[in-house]
């Protein structure tokens, strides 16, 4: 037996792939924002441009791929947006309530107010801020009282039936 080729792994790993080049992000990106309801396609240029820059200046993460970058760029490109519109602390929980507020589809044309002129977006960014569900409190830790646990079985009352006498 030829262990050679028993021992060589690279005929069963899969080839290495080369980064994305910036047109193959381009398009992921505008295919993520129209997952997310923008339909049109200035506006979803203009998104993913912002996106690619901002991807540029996100601090180096290891182990993130090129397009996972950029889908965070996005993600970030949004939430501060949010931030600025509801004035919100960034990062906080409020933000991640609102961000779940919009995508959740009270607000269907969110992509106007994003490049609407700051008087033209409140009557939308009301109504967003009318279903921002409340955060979740801060977790308390406790004791948990002790609790007796009843055992239950099925045989224990069928056993105390077929027990019984016929006559009873």
């Amino acid at each position: 037996m030829d262990r050679g080729k028993v021992g060589a792994a690279h005929p069963y790993l899969a080839p290495p792939v080369a980064a994305p080049d910036g047109e193959l992000l381009f398009s992921r990106l505008g295919a993520y924002w129209r997952a997310l309801g923008v339909t049109n396609p200035a506006q979803i240029a203009a998104l993913s441009e912002q996106a690619l820059r901002r991807a540029v200046e996100l601090p180096e993460t290891p182990g993130l791929d090129p397009l996972a970058r950029v889908l965070a760029a996005a993600g970030e490109l949004l939430d501060d947006w949010l931030a600025r519109a509801l004035e919100l602390p960034r990062p906080s929980r409020e933000l991640a309530a609102a961000r779940a507020a919009l995508l959740s589809g009270v607000a269907p044309d969110w992509p106007t107010l994003l490049f609407a002129p700051p008087g033209e977006a409140e009557p939308l960014l009301d109504t967003l801020r009318e279903f921002v569900a409340e955060p979740t409190p801060e977790p308390v830790p406790g004791v948990m009282p002790a609790q007796r646990i009843e055992l239950f079985s099925l045989l224990g009352p069928l056993t105390r039936l077929w027990r019984q006498p016929t006559g009873a």
